[in-house]
């Protein structure tokens, strides 16, 4: 048995991956166990230790109404920022993967759309803070074109949505990198094939450019599912959570509740509950992706 183990796998190559696996340990997998102690413990100030508690954060967490309005707030605005991201980033890598007649012209436009992501997400809220005021530029343009003033942050019905569009203006150079650096790695002779078959741009782009980026594509809404997710600083600096928890995110409630309440155990419990949503919501992405691809072939 040990010599069949020894025959199938390379010893030495888990040498060479021991200080790797030891550093992944120590900085996940150990933080992930202690965060699933405390989610069972509760601090005890008249002991001045963490006790045991049982499933009692849990069934708190659950009856609090406050928890299921993050996790909607949440959803709404992680698959809105994904499709914003991807509606102005695919079609913006699509055209600078064009040709230009001017080659210079079109690595200039490929600079300036990397220009919003170097702004970082409180500095990207300060501005668009001040273009979303009521008497600010985009509300003086909208009162010219006779529709009236828009409370962006002001009104639970547009503030969502208002922080979803400065999200997407802020991040979307990453992913519109991303895949034009898939765009340009197809191979320039399935074109020039579908091109002598007959097919339009139309076509080029269903049978040719879809399928090529579908796997590319899949991995970028799992990094920006991910990151949205758990999305804190910039939704933060822009409404705080409000107005009337209309922007109230899953990431501020484990911040109030676990940090500035200093409700460790109650808050070790929203991140455990955080974790496994995402990790579903990824292996169910995951699997249909896979299964689609499966049938596809």
């Amino acid at each position: 048995m040990r010599r069949r183990f020894r025959d199938r796998y390379d010893m030495e190559g888990f040498l060479f991956l021991a200080p790797a696996l030891t550093l992944l340990v120590l900085s996940i997998a150990f933080p992930l166990f202690r965060v699933i102690q405390r989610s069972f413990q509760e601090y005890s100030a008249q002991v001045g230790a963490f006790q045991y508690v049982g499933l009692k954060q849990y069934q708190h967490l659950f009856s609090d109404p406050l928890f299921w309005i993050s996790v909607r707030n949440t959803f709404i605005f992680t698959i809105g920022s994904i499709a914003l991201h991807l509606g102005f980033a695919y079609p913006i890598a699509l055209l600078l993967n064009a040709r230009w007649p001017n080659v210079k012209i079109r690595n200039f436009f490929r600079g300036a759309f990397i220009l919003p992501f170097l702004f970082s997400p409180p500095a990207a809220a300060l501005l668009w803070g001040l273009l979303f005021r009521p008497l600010g530029p985009l509300n003086y343009g909208l009162s010219k074109l006779g529709v009236g003033q828009i409370a962006f942050l002001g009104d639970s019905s547009w503030a969502l949505f208002s922080v979803m569009l400065v999200n997407s203006w802020v991040y979307f150079p990453l992913y519109m990198i991303l895949i034009l650096g898939g765009l340009q790695s197809i191979p320039k002779i399935f074109y020039d094939a579908a091109r002598v078959d007959g097919a339009n741009w139309i076509q080029r782009f269903i049978y040719v450019t879809l399928p090529q980026m579908r796997t590319l594509v899949m991995t970028v809404i799992l990094i920006d599912f991910a990151t949205s997710f758990i999305h804190f600083d910039l939704v933060w600096t822009m409404t705080k959570g409000g107005p009337l928890r209309s922007t109230y995110l899953i990431s501020f409630f484990l911040y109030e509740k676990g940090l500035r309440n200093f409700r460790l155990g109650y808050g070790s419990a929203v991140g455990v509950v955080i974790a496994l949503i995402m990790a579903i919501c990824i292996s169910v992405y995951v699997f249909v992706a896979i299964r689609r691809e499966e049938a596809a072939v």
